[in-house]
């Protein structure tokens, strides 16, 4: 075992998310339904614009204590 464990989290996948959209409103729009870690929007690697989707990542653990 590493000893650089963390938490395991878990990830949501969000399409057709609009080019104006920054994290901080994916943070607060997902944050209704549990902390939320880390929001990542990929951009595209020429015209450094948002590639049309995010991921959301949450705690492993407040979907196991849900029960999903």
């Amino acid at each position: 075992m590493s000893r650089y464990t963390r938490p395991p989290n878990t990830s949501l996948f969000v399409r057709n998310v609009a080019d104006a959209t920054r994290p901080e409103d994916l943070r607060h729009e997902f944050g209704r339904y549990g902390p939320v870690v880390d929001v990542y929007v990929p951009l595209d690697f020429y015209t450094r614009r948002p590639r049309g989707f995010a991921y959301i990542q949450y705690p492993l653990c407040h979907w196991i204590s849900q029960g999903y």
